[in-house]
């Protein structure tokens, strides 16, 4: 079971945020997307689902499952954030690997934003890869290029979303 969602937000592209967001409204758990900046779009959701919420409930106090969380700037702020308060059966999302690591000792479940998934398994590799790739970096042999999201990424991603819940809904 899906306990609650944490999104590194720094990294996530603007477009993949409705999709976490409808899984989040959809499965009825918190949702947490943590930045050092506030995010208009998640912000202006938030303003509009604590309204619907409110409007069809006559509570004026209940507010939206959606939280946009603004850390201080600074090295792994958000990160820290994000390790302090998810645990086992919290779905966490980030393009960050170390990230992703520190998750998954706390027995997280962990999802990139390309379609893949972070696992006990090949997590040391992608450090390991990481690594090897900053050394180079380093040399200016290679140069860091991320590719744009493409619909079939985008697709990719909804996807494995929706397997790794309907996944952890059996767990």
């Amino acid at each position: 079971m899906v306990r609650d969602i944490w999104v590194d937000a720094d990294s996530l592209p603007k477009d993949l945020r409705p999709i976490v967001i409808k899984l989040a409204v959809r499965l009825e758990v918190p949702l947490y997307f943590v930045a050092d900046r506030s995010l208009p779009d998640v912000s202006g959701f938030i303003a509009q689902d604590t309204g619907r919420i409110r409007a069809e409930s006559g509570d004026r106090t209940l507010k939206s499952n959606v939280k946009m969380v603004v850390v201080q700037s600074g090295e792994n702020s958000a990160d820290d954030y994000i390790v302090d308060g998810a645990q086992e059966g919290s779905l966490c999302i980030t393009h960050d690997i170390p990230l992703a690591s520190r998750l998954l000792e706390k027995n997280c479940t962990v999802l990139d934003d390309r379609g893949g998934s972070y696992t006990k398994e090949n997590i040391k590799a992608l450090l390991a890869d990481r690594s090897v790739n900053a050394e180079l970096r380093s040399w200016g042999v290679f140069a860091e290029q991320q590719s744009r999201h493409t619909k079939t990424g985008i697709k990719n991603f909804a996807d494995n979303l929706d397997r790794t819940v309907t996944k952890m809904k059996g767990m």
